[in-house]
């Protein structure tokens, strides 16, 4: 299931909720109880070989180098 952000339009808190694509249970804040709610756009990850790693371009190399062998 795919992990939402969302601010609260009521209290402003900001929280992570898990959802299913299936569940019609509207997300409420976890402060405020309010359903008042907008999703935010979140950076994306991928689950890579039991780890959650970023999408994007890959880190520099270390100690200086181009990366390049």
């Amino acid at each position: 299931m795919p992990i939402y952000e969302y601010v609260c339009s009521s209290c402003g808190n900001e929280f992570e909720a898990i959802v299913s694509f299936t569940d019609p249970t509207p997300v409420s804040c976890e402060s405020c109880q309010s359903d008042e709610v907008k999703k935010v756009m979140s950076a994306a990850s991928i689950k890579v070989g039991g780890s959650t790693a970023p999408l994007g371009p890959p880190p520099p190399a270390g100690c200086g180098g181009s990366g390049f062998s």
